[in-house]
């Protein structure tokens, strides 16, 4: 497989692997405590997450205009990355959606604001702290999400990702030269 400029790309199969490490750091940001520091608990999630998605994305963009003919390339490109900046503005709003959700849930389970206590009077509104760990649990949630969604990527990847990593030797489905 070519790209428009004549160079042979391949994805490398052990981008499900990567995508794993992504899946991980996500599967971290569950687990945040509503007092944690940033050293000791987001900081570790945050380096995984940039070592999982950060050699992910060139692979994945030189994989969307293999094949495209040199003429071509601009728009490829451009589709590429409508299709990017696209997916990331719906996904930060599908998984702000579940946030907000999970937050609001959170406090009607544990924190009765604006509801009538038993003797009828109305109850104290919610605490900073009942609010802080509300959100944290909404933010815990839509960390779960995401680490789903990456993981059926990394899991796609690894069944859909058949070609082995560039000067590796194998069986292909893609035989070079052949115009296919």
């Amino acid at each position: 497989d070519r790209d428009y400029c004549g160079h042979v790309v391949r994805m490398p199969p052990e981008t499900h692997c990567r995508l794993a490490v992504a899946a991980a750091a996500m599967a971290l940001l569950t687990r945040l405590p509503a007092g944690g520091g940033y050293a000791s608990h987001l900081l570790p999630a945050e380096i995984l997450l940039g070592l999982g998605l950060g050699v992910v994305f060139v692979p994945a963009f030189n994989t969307a205009s293999r094949g495209v003919d040199p003429r071509d390339a601009g728009v490829a490109a451009a589709v590429v990355n409508t299709a990017q900046q696209a997916g990331g503005s719906v996904g930060t709003a599908l998984l702000n959606t579940v946030a907000a959700s999970a937050t609001i849930g959170y406090l009607a389970a544990h924190h009765a604001s604006g509801t009538r206590s038993l003797t009828g009077t109305a109850a104290a509104p919610a605490t900073a702290s009942a609010v802080n760990a509300a959100m944290v649990h909404g933010y815990a949630v839509a960390s779960a999400w995401a680490a789903g969604l990456v993981a059926i990527a990394a899991l796609l990847a690894a069944v859909m990702i058949n070609a082995p990593a560039p000067g590796a030797t194998g069986n292909t489905t893609h035989q070079e030269g052949t115009g296919s």
